[in-house]
């Protein structure tokens, strides 16, 4: 059924039928064997559809219930279980890692200790993976091999010197969960996410006979033909890369990291918390929150995680700013569901910007008074209406961003919205007739000295 908002806005529309035609062709072009996309807003599946096969021999369709194995955006919700357990007060990001796993003990010479907070960031300096080539031979270590692997590696770095993406610090965090919870990662998350947010069709533990299971295959060869992968499981490191999902249950997931769904899972400080840059890279051009990676397409900037499974490659994205997702899921190496992903918000993002926007409401006719130009000894601005808001400019900064005025229960008194500043109040004051001559802005004031 179509969105209404395809409905109502033809632009709109125009663009996901681009979106549409330019899948269809990248994956023919690219000789893909299946392609799941989907685009959320607000909450909600805005359009979605699956291309080619999950199977290329049964020649089962790709839909968007189609489960495909998401790899490391499996480490999200790893993520968002510290998290609970930090709103729950049952551990501190801070904690050395060793309080919470006795076992642990490794330690960079004359560095302190690595922290949970290291782990979700990637900077706790250890080794990438398993000593074991696992992604070669297709076999992960026990929980027990696991553990007995780690205590004898070497860290890479001290902590916080380098980002240095780390499945085996996503594992260790998988082991945080079920140390301090008291049940297993894979218990834990059912429980306390995959439940809550109704996500019935994602699995942290997949099944190798699941008859919605994409099958994965090879990147293409030089025949042009691409070999399909064995099923297998991450085992000891399964909170780094284990799960598998869909299209139709990942927009739940989208829904509840955009904030409109699943409140009761996540403090908002915390779902916050996971989106906002805690490591940025040299170039500035994008980083790592809590168990997301965050980067920008034009504007917009875009949180998320991608996946990478033999015989799978995936994309889950965020424009929070925009309350929009793109999800982009293959079964095939060689694919690029960064690049499906990119493609859909450059395409559709502008154009649902505008079917979305808001008309301005009509300023108070009262606000009238405030306007005008005032001065202190430190700066020349104007109070003006725009977009029916109340904002400040300053003249001796033309180019900086205005300060919105936002309206309080007090009369006269606004809360200053300005990016960089606390949200502290403005005051304008006026002579017994009712005339405004000057404001008072965190407690400085600027005389009014023209209308």
């Amino acid at each position: 059924m179509t969105h209404p908002l395809l409905q109502n806005h033809p632009d709109l529309a125009t663009a996901i039928s681009l979106l549409d035609n330019w899948s269809e062709h990248h994956c023919r072009r690219q000789r893909l064997p299946g392609l799941a996309l989907g685009i959320v807003h607000a909450g909600e599946l805005l359009w979605g559809r699956g291309y080619g096969y999950a199977n290329v021999t049964t020649r089962a369709p790709v839909t968007l219930d189609t489960r495909f194995r998401i790899a490391s955006i499996t480490k999200t919700f790893t993520a968002a279980a510290i998290l609970q357990l930090r709103d729950a007060g049952a551990l501190r990001l801070d904690d050395p890692v060793a309080q919470h796993l006795d076992w642990f003990d490794l330690r960079y010479q004359d560095a302190p200790p690595i922290t949970i907070r290291n782990l979700l960031t990637h900077t706790a300096g250890l080794p990438r993976d398993s000593t074991n080539p696992m992604w070669t031979e297709l076999e992960a270590p026990s929980d027990a091999a696991f553990i007995a692997d780690t205590q004898s590696r070497r860290l890479t770095r001290p902590p916080y010197e380098k980002f240095a993406y780390s499945n085996l610090g996503y594992a260790l965090l998988g082991g945080i969960v079920a140390a301090v919870s008291g049940r297993s990662w894979a218990d834990y998350l059912q429980a306390r996410l995959l439940d809550p947010l109704g996500m019935a069709a994602t699995q942290p533990q997949p099944r190798a006979d699941d008859p919605l299971l994409a099958t994965g295959y090879s990147k293409e060869q030089a025949n042009g033909q691409r070999q399909p992968f064995p099923f297998w499981l991450m085992r000891g490191f399964e909170a780094s890369a284990n799960f598998a999902s869909s299209v139709n249950d990942l927009v739940k997931y989208a829904a509840f990291h955009l904030g409109v769904s699943g409140g009761e899972a996540l403090s908002p400080h915390s779902l916050t918390d996971m989106h906002r840059v805690h490591w940025l890279n040299e170039d500035w051009k994008g980083g790592y929150g809590l168990g997301m990676g965050l980067h920008r397409i034009k504007d917009w900037l875009i949180s998320g995680h991608g996946g990478g499974y033999p015989g799978y490659l995936t994309a889950f994205t965020l424009c929070r700013a925009h309350n929009t997702g793109v999800i982009a899921l293959c079964n095939a190496l060689g694919s690029n569901p960064h690049a499906i992903a990119e493609q859909a918000y450059k395409l559709v993002l502008p154009e649902l910007v505008k079917a979305t926007a808001a008309e301005p409401s009509a300023a108070p006719a009262g606000w009238q008074r405030y306007l005008g130009i005032y001065e202190s000894a430190w700066e020349r601005a104007q109070v003006l209406l725009r977009g029916g808001k109340l904002i400040i400019v300053s003249l001796d900064a033309i180019d900086a961003p205005p300060i919105t005025l936002t309206p309080t229960d007090e009369a006269h008194v606004f809360t200053l919205e300005q990016a960089g500043q606390s949200n502290e109040t403005l005051r304008f004051e006026l002579d017994a007739a009712g005339a405004v001559i000057r404001m008072w802005e965190r407690n400085e004031y600027s005389e009014r000295i023209s209308d």
